[in-house]
């Protein structure tokens, strides 16, 4: 795969070059830069970047006493609109505070991870023995004039079947998070739809290079 030299964009970016110019020239995806500038922190390496200037109230203001400047703890203010806090749990609303400073890069590599224990966790709980590995499951009882128990029974080729389908979609998706990856970084078309025909080879090499970014080494582990 061709790289983008992150250097010369990283050079152009400081001087000055807005993102139009940038993407056209090393013809880049808009995202893909806008997750460099953020993952790497162009922004506050750039000449002239204003100060980020404390808010709170006024001087004198009745509003300012016990405020410090910001939204206190749990206001709406500290949510987008206030809709996420109004209608999602605090776990939920704790999974989004962790993930407000990930790129979409680390974003989808997250999706990937988690993808990918979920085929393989689903290869062993759907794993089927043999042609005799039968299962049988009570899923009714009556009980008037007439008792009796409703069963489910599924049969191995049934059970091989369902795991062949759900296998294939799983695959599908994790193939299309893969492609989704390589786009951000730059990738081109073709290499894309080269490194997902191989997509666990592509997972690894990702993993590779994150690794080499956060400085990372296996003889650090």
């Amino acid at each position: 795969m061709q790289e983008v030299d992150k250097e010369k964009v990283k050079a152009d970016y400081l001087s000055g070059m807005r993102q139009k110019a940038l993407i056209e020239k090393y013809n880049i995806p808009l995202n893909t830069l806008k997750s460099w500038v953020k993952r790497y922190h162009w922004v506050d390496e750039k000449k002239g970047a204003p100060k980020t200037k404390k808010k709170g109230a006024l001087l004198n203001n009745k509003n300012a006493v016990g405020n410090n400047g910001g939204a206190p703890t749990q206001n709406t203010n500290a949510v987008k609109h206030g809709i996420f806090q109004k209608y999602l749990p605090k776990e939920s609303l704790d999974i989004i505070e962790a993930t407000k400073d990930k790129t979409p890069l680390d974003i989808i590599w997250d999706a990937i991870q988690i993808q990918y224990a979920a085929l393989v966790r689903s290869q062993q709980i759907m794993y089927v023995k043999d042609i005799d590995d039968r299962t049988s499951t009570q899923v009714g009882f009556t009980d008037g004039k007439t008792t009796g128990e409703t069963w489910e029974v599924q049969q191995a080729w049934d059970k091989q079947a369902g795991f062949l389908k759900a296998q294939s979609v799983a695959i599908s998706a994790l193939k299309n998070m893969v492609k989704d990856y390589l786009e951000l970084e730059g990738a081109t078309k073709a290499d894309r739809k080269e490194q997902v025909q191989d997509w666990k080879a592509a997972i690894i090499e990702i993993a590779k290079r994150r690794g080499e970014k956060d400085g990372r080494t296996d003889s650090d582990s």
